[in-house]
């Protein structure tokens, strides 16, 4: 086996930085964060605004008093913004070399294609696709250059892995292109550089304020909001959530198996509870639609247990999610 898709010794990682974009709202990334530095990681902070990463620089900070944390202004879909990172990192952070990237960032707009705006399309595929190949192109020269274990991961979702649905269409459609994109890494890199252990990572339900921080996002591009007043976004969940700091516990456990597709599932010890997404179950549907020539639209004739018709919102959680609404509803 390549040394690429090997298992990866995460003591590898004491001392070096952690590079996470898309961390300063309490998501996915900024759980990646805390567990980099509880691993000894020191970390830098990418996000789009200065009042996100200056909040949550001091919050890491305070945290993990013993890493060096650096918190910086950086927009994804601009190469010049992440060089000026590169540049920043090095000169603040000089005697470390970097040991993780994660390609986190991300926005979300849950419309039909029908009821979408190109903005939306537009802005989703600057982020959520152009976004990863300028952190590529920015970071992944960088660990070639250090010649030593890395790691290199990028942000899909379940959704980049499943059958498209109709209420997050640009979502999905802008995950399944991370997916290809990321395979399409490690190909690149697994003879020149098998050093760099490339991996994608596809979240099932995992705690997020990710549409509210997209629309807010929107707002401040609009000028109806002053980028100085954005504050963390509050997190949704449903009760059956990952915790961000136990998802991220999970994304190491993939790194240190050498899993290339790092689904990560609802499910113990990460959870406390035996309702799973199932998210294999819902991929495998697909390969199995694929292998047929066919498309099953069965699920979009009828809403499931999720309450809206759905390819994927269905599975154990979702059935025990309805189970709990109907017993709170008996109740009252």
């Amino acid at each position: 086996m390549a040394v690429q898709e090997s298992k990866f010794n995460l003591t590898d990682l004491h001392d070096t930085i952690a590079v996470v974009t898309g961390a300063g709202n309490h998501g996915i990334g900024w759980g990646l964060c805390q567990h980099a530095a509880s691993l000894g990681m020191h970390v830098v902070i990418l996000d789009l605004h200065d009042s996100l990463v200056d909040q949550a620089q001091r919050e890491l900070a305070e945290l993990f008093p013993d890493i060096q944390c650096l918190g910086l202004k950086c927009d994804v879909t601009d190469p010049d913004s992440l060089a000026k990172c590169l540049t920043t990192l090095q000169q603040q952070i000089p005697d470390k070399r970097i040991g993780a990237v994660f390609a986190n960032a991300g926005v979300i707009f849950n419309h039909t294609i029908l009821k979408s705006t190109a903005e939306e399309w537009l802005t989703t595929l600057n982020v959520n696709v152009v976004g990863v190949i300028n952190t590529i192109k920015t970071f992944v020269p960088v660990l070639q250059q250090q010649q030593t274990p890395a790691v290199f991961s990028a942000t899909a979702s379940i959704g980049g892995l499943v059958r498209g649905d109709a209420g997050a269409a640009s979502y999905q459609a802008s995950k399944h292109a991370v997916v290809a994109l990321t395979e399409a890494l490690s190909f690149e890199l697994a003879l020149k550089s098998p050093y760099i252990h490339v991996h994608v990572l596809c979240p099932c339900i995992v705690q997020s304020g990710l549409g509210r921080t997209s629309k807010v996002n929107q707002r401040v591009k609009s000028g109806e909001i002053e980028a100085a007043n954005v504050e963390p976004t509050r997190l949704s969940s449903n009760d059956l959530a990952m915790a961000t700091e136990r998802h991220a516990e999970q994304v190491f456990d993939h790194i240190a198996d050498g899993n290339f597709y790092m689904i990560t599932d609802n499910v113990r010890p990460y959870v406390d509870h035996d309702f799973p997404f199932d998210g294999l179950a819902v991929v495998r549907e697909r390969f199995e639609n694929i292998l047929q020539l066919k498309l099953d639209n069965s699920d979009a004739q009828k809403p499931g247990a999720s309450g809206i018709a759905s390819a994927i919102l269905k599975g154990p959680m979702f059935d025990e999610l309805e189970r709990r609404s109907l017993a709170k509803q008996k109740k009252q």
